[in-house]
């Protein structure tokens, strides 16, 4: 099996942190609640963060 580099675990963690931020945002903001927005907001950049030094890092 196919090891992957630290860039590929790197991207992999990061699409996980978009999509579940992605999926909070929304709830949170169904719900009206801001705080809950917040903190959404920061899982969602953060996994964007991760995403683009995954592909500085990989190319």
């Amino acid at each position: 099996m196919d090891e992957l580099s630290p860039a590929q675990r790197t991207a992999s963690t990061a699409r996980i942190m978009v999509t579940f931020g992605a999926i909070f945002i929304a709830e949170a903001l169904w719900r009206g609640s801001a705080a809950r927005t917040i903190i959404a907001a920061a899982l969602l950049g953060a996994g964007g963060w991760l995403l683009s030094l995954a592909k500085r890092t990989g190319s």
